[in-house]
């Protein structure tokens, strides 16, 4: 089975690198929240735990759109036509408004109703809710950015997103600081703090992005020309048969993971803590491959929009390959620094711990199978336009395996957390043989331009 040759091999890593590290950072500040508010006690840790579940639930959606004008992208560039990337970018940004401004409005409405969905505990409601109130409109600022940094990786500039990524973050780190604590003349705010430091690191995420743009004429940048062009009907059905799919698909999937913190919430206030410590460390361990998975299908893209199916198929059989042999080196290497990553969480109670400890144990020896499940079907399915394949094998392996096991190890025989965890990993099992199965299959060989 050939590997890639050195060229290509640099092509994927310098296209790898910037997005994993965004995305890990992007995913740390998931986990640098929960730690800046980790001396507020469990309660405090749940609610935002959980309040950012609800948000990635939302969020992912949100990826599913902007994945697919990052596919069309890939292809358009690989064919050579910038203009019509200038307009997915702005058909995807309305489509990204319009199907966020709902969901935002109605969490002012049902925000603890949602949040009681997880949690019997008083407190954690009533904390979530406020988080929930304060961060959900970034939502809508985020689904923008989201859009053009993934146009802008699709055209192998992958360098820029990072960076005024980084710069958004750290302008979160230092507003959770500011603001959870105090100082300045401003009261010490806590969970709310943390809210209001997300909204506005958000915002000015969106503005400068635009800004740099503006101010460098980058060729994606829309034009008042391409406004002119969302008057043709075609584009829009390209794009929406393409993204719906999608879209649906990572709903699909992130409801889930919605469903699994439900389901570790009604265990107790301490399991659904250890979850909300854990999940942001295992989504940063995740991140180090998106950008593998991104490079992967940037470059099946290319070659996919060229009519180079023969190189596409061997950029894919490779980063197959690579993907779980890498995973399962670091997976090693995450269990040798686990008193290095536990120890900003030395403040929260021994037992939480404890138990958290035996589920980072899982998560370390696991992560492996969700590496090569992220590879083939965003890496090399979707980048082929196998949207509805992905969905079909999320569905099954998620809702009518993962799930019911999981409900059935959690509130039927009663296991210990160990053990439910461990039950919901059975939905990688069953998507990892379905997966494989369909890119063999080699249905995703295909010019969507």
């Amino acid at each position: 089975m050939p590997l890639l040759n050195t060229k290509a091999l640099k092509s994927s890593i310098k296209l790898a690198w910037p997005i994993s590290l965004q995305n890990t950072l992007i995913t740390l500040l998931s986990m640098i929240d929960v730690m800046m508010v980790s001396h507020l006690g469990n309660a405090s840790v749940a609610a935002v735990g959980l309040g950012n579940r609800v948000q990635f639930v939302i969020l992912v959606i949100v990826t599913g759109l902007s994945w697919g004008v990052g596919i069309l992208s890939a292809q358009y560039y690989g064919s050579g036509n910038t203009q019509k990337i200038r307009r997915s970018i702005l058909m995807g940004a309305i489509l990204s408004f319009f199907a966020l401004l709902p969901i935002v409005l109605l969490s002012f409405y049902f925000a603890d109703d949602v949040i009681s969905l997880g949690s019997n505990d008083a407190d954690v409601i009533a904390i979530g809710e406020s988080y929930l109130w304060i961060t959900m409109p970034s939502l809508i600022f985020v689904g923008a950015t989201m859009v053009i940094e993934n146009a802008l990786r699709s055209i192998n500039q992958v360098k820029l997103p990072m960076f005024l990524s980084m710069m958004a973050i750290m302008l979160n780190i230092i507003l959770n600081y500011w603001l959870i604590n105090g100082g300045l003349g401003v009261p010490a705010l806590n969970v709310d703090g943390a809210a209001i430091a997300t909204l506005v690191s958000r915002i000015m995420h969106l503005i400068l992005l635009f800004a740099v743009l503006t101010a460098i004429k980058h060729k994606i940048k829309p034009t008042r020309h391409d406004v002119k062009s969302l008057l043709e009907f075609q584009p829009w059905k390209k794009l929406v048969i393409l993204v719906i799919p999608l879209m649906f698909s990572f709903g699909v999937w992130s409801v889930g993971t919605f469903v699994y913190q439900l389901i570790y919430g009604r265990l107790g206030t301490q399991e659904l803590a250890v979850i909300s410590l854990l999940v942001p460390i295992e989504g940063v361990f995740t991140s180090l491959f998106f950008g593998f998975a991104s490079a992967c299908s940037i470059m099946v893209g290319h070659r996919l929009g060229a009519n180079k199916f023969d190189e596409a198929w061997d950029i894919g059989k490779t980063f197959a390959i690579l993907a779980p042999t890498v995973a399962l080196g670091l997976g090693g290497v995450l269990l040798l620094l686990e008193p290095i990553i536990f120890m900003p969480f030395n403040d929260m109670p021994t037992d939480t711990l404890t138990m958290a400890s035996e589920v980072f144990l899982i998560i370390a020896l696991c992560a492996w199978i969700k590496i090569t499940n992220m590879t083939l079907a965003m890496g090399i399915l979707r980048a082929g336009g196998e949207t509805k394949a992905c969905l079909y094998i999320d569905i099954l392996g998620m809702w009518m395996v993962s799930i019911p096991l999981t409900m059935l190890a959690a509130f039927y025989f009663e296991l210990p957390m160990f053990w439910v965890v461990l039950t919901a990993y059975s939905e990688e099992a069953c998507k990892f043989f379905l997966f494989g199965w369909r890119v063999a299959q080699k249905k995703w060989l295909r010019n969507l331009t």
